[in-house]
């Protein structure tokens, strides 16, 4: 059986081939209001400026021999000065590489690598890694970084000299506010056409003619677009919007394409009155990595919807709770770890959030307990989750506004079909019976950069794309995300979800979090192990009393027989999944140090035996006493 919405709908009439193109064109509308808030660092933009600061950065990038067939790796936190680089290169035709710049450099040169990114734009507190990034790929002999540059360097009408030496950033303490600095304010951008944008005096007037030139915009002929409906189609040979990179959970990171095409539909399909989406001039807060999929889809889905978008790089709780309630904020998009955190600190209750009206969860699966709690703590309205990947275009399922089903990620979108089939069979699953989730979609095109192979394999025969998640839906349609298939463990044939062991786990007061994953059995093939996160009330929890507390409220195959472990924090990605994979290589330590003390052990025996005179094991199996023990200092005669 097939899930899809019981609503569709007909795809925005555009005639927008590049996703610059549409963006422009929606947030026309939006005049001189407040658009973009960098929390950290206070800096502020409007709707009718944003045009002008991506072409300008346009003009800067191909100072620096940016061309189609770059791929400009945008190395930053959460920053709107990130999103003006991304349409600049929607622009110029190439594509931008999102990454997080709070992540290590061995991490970062390994995406910068992956990508073969040609340019790096880096905001300035990540310039240190960037530069350790570049003396990497030379010494591996790799001469495809042309240019390391500050961002600022390319978010400015001061043209670049290439042939000076880099310049280490432009001193922005000296000059105005971005918001000030250059401005298109007094231009009526509602009352004028994308097209003819390109006609105003401008620093960029040429950019603007060129990129839709590069990428085969086709003049509408004076025809109306509410008489004749233009299906968004990607262009031939059009380079992606993004390229982004997977979480990496059960494997190694890859290189996954956003097209144009994809990122266009997912924003018209969650912006539909049915999930009740953000107004124009509502504040959005939107804490998240924009180098992740729901972080970037959710960031132009509040510009494109015309909301005040609030972004928050730097992860503090305090920082957090203060802009919530000072800003006002209406809506918000959160990662399960910001739910983890709500529901259970304390100084939450000293903050009151009258305003917020809608919470939106993706990342990971939640616990629908935690979940509850924290909508009651902040008198939330709304609070749903969502499912989506990076290899689906984004966002790919969610529940009406208002819908209190927590623990379902909701229907399909309209226009996408869901299938639950069965792990070995691969036959159609019944209602609530646990699957494999496999999905087709209008914007769902998933491709990973240079990488053929693995892209076959995420299809199946009949052209689904298998998710490598399992659920399982109820009889109305709703989808029930439960843990990634590679992380279910099978214990004598019989699986077992980590999460809902997790769920009971969580239950006890002396555990804050905790993770279940399977251990090698040589009889059972695998076991169920916990790591848990003590809560500081509880510093004498054992791990007698935590399978003590989980064998009456479980099945007898899904206790803990592989043991609880205490460690002081839980491993997790970007966006809140639990990475289980380094938590399996406990034991692979663990079995690395035991044969190594064995060794030592064996060593120190040996020696221990003969200096206290104890039988001594000779060559051909016989062993004698010795007469008495060797001298210090002297090796034992033979």
């Amino acid at each position: 059986m097939e899930i899809q919405n019981p609503f569709q709908i007909s795809w925005d009439k555009t005639t927008a081939q590049s996703f610059h193109d549409y963006f422009f064109a929606k947030i026309s509308a939006h005049g001189s209001n407040l658009a973009i808030v960098d929390v950290d660092t206070g800096k502020q933009w409007r709707y009718s400026e944003i045009r002008n600061w991506c072409e300008m950065c346009a003009t800067r990038l191909k100072e620096l021999q940016v061309t189609s067939n770059s791929r400009v790796a945008v190395i930053t936190g959460t920053t709107g000065q990130a999103i003006f680089v991304h349409l600049a290169c929607s622009i110029i035709g190439c594509s931008a590489v999102v990454v997080n710049g709070w992540s290590a450099v061995d991490e970062i040169w390994t995406l910068v690598d992956l990508s073969e990114a040609t340019h790096l734009i880096v905001e300035n507190q990540f310039m240190q890694k960037a530069d350790d990034v570049r003396r990497k790929a030379q010494m591996r002999g790799g001469g495809r970084i042309k240019h390391v540059r500050q961002i600022e360097d390319v978010l400015t009408a001061e043209r670049i000299n290439v042939d000076s030496a880099r310049k280490r950033s432009i001193d922005v303490k000296q000059k105005p506010p971005l918001v000030k600095e250059i401005s298109l304010a007094k231009i009526n951008l509602g009352a004028v056409l994308a097209e003819d944008i390109s006609d105003l005096t401008s620093p960029v007037s040429e950019i603007s003619g060129q990129s839709k030139e590069m990428n085969g915009d086709v003049d509408s002929g004076g025809q109306d677009g509410d008489d004749v409906q233009t299906p968004v189609q990607p262009l031939s040979g059009q380079n992606p919007m993004l390229i982004l990179f997977t979480s990496g959970t059960t494997g190694l990171a890859k290189a996954a394409e956003l097209s144009h095409r994809s990122l266009i539909i997912n924003i018209q399909q969650i912006s539909l009155p049915l999930f009740g989406p953000v107004q124009a001039k509502e504040r959005f807060l939107l804490p998240l990595s924009i180098a992740h999929i729901f972080g970037v889809v959710s960031a132009y889905y509040a510009l494109i919807n015309g909301a005040s978008l609030y972004l928050i790089s730097k992860q503090s709780n305090k920082l957090l709770m203060d802009t919530l309630v000072s800003n006002q904020i209406n809506v918000m998009h959160i990662t399960p770890a910001f739910v983890h955190w709500m529901a259970t600190e304390a100084m939450v209750d000293d903050y009151k959030a009258p305003h917020l009206r809608s919470v939106l969860c993706a990342g990971a699966p939640i616990d629908s307990n935690l979940a509850n709690t924290m909508k009651c703590r902040l008198n939330i309205k709304d609070f749903r989750q969502s499912f989506g990947m990076t290899e689906l275009g984004g966002i790919c399922t969610m529940s009406p506004y208002q819908d209190d089903k927590i623990e379902s990620v909701g229907n399909p979108l309209p226009g996408m079909l869901f299938k639950v089939v069965n792990w070995e069979t691969k036959q159609l699953c019944p209602p609530r019976q646990p699957g494999q989730i496999i999905v087709l979609g209008p914007q769902v095109a998933p491709c990973y950069y240079k990488n053929p192979k693995a892209t076959s394999e995420l299809f199946d025969s009949t052209g689904f794309v298998k998710t490598g998640d399992a659920g399982f839906y109820d009889e109305v349609g709703r989808i029930y995300v439960l843990d990634r298939i590679k992380d279910i463990i099978k214990c004598k044939g019989t699986l077992i979800c980590p999460s809902e062991v997790e769920l009971v786990l969580r239950a006890h007061p002396g555990i804050d979090d905790c993770a279940v994953v399977g251990r090698q059995d040589h009889v059972t093939g695998e076991v169920p192990a916990a790591f848990v996160v003590k809560n500081s009330a509880h510093p004498l929890l054992a791990s007698a009393e935590v399978r003590q507390y989980v064998s009456g409220k479980i099945a007898t195959f899904k206790e803990l027989r592989g043991g609880v472990f205490f460690i002081s924090e839980i491993p997790r990605s970007v966006c809140g999944k639990i990475l289980r994979r380094n938590l399996r290589q406990f034991w692979d330590r663990e079995r690395t140090n035991s044969k190594v003390d064995s060794l030592t052990n064996k060593e120190g025996a040996k020696t221990a035996g003969v200096s206290k005179g104890a039988p001594v094991k000779k060559t051909n199996g016989s062993s004698t006493p010795s007469k008495r023990p060797p001298s210090a200092g002297r090796p034992p005669k033979k």
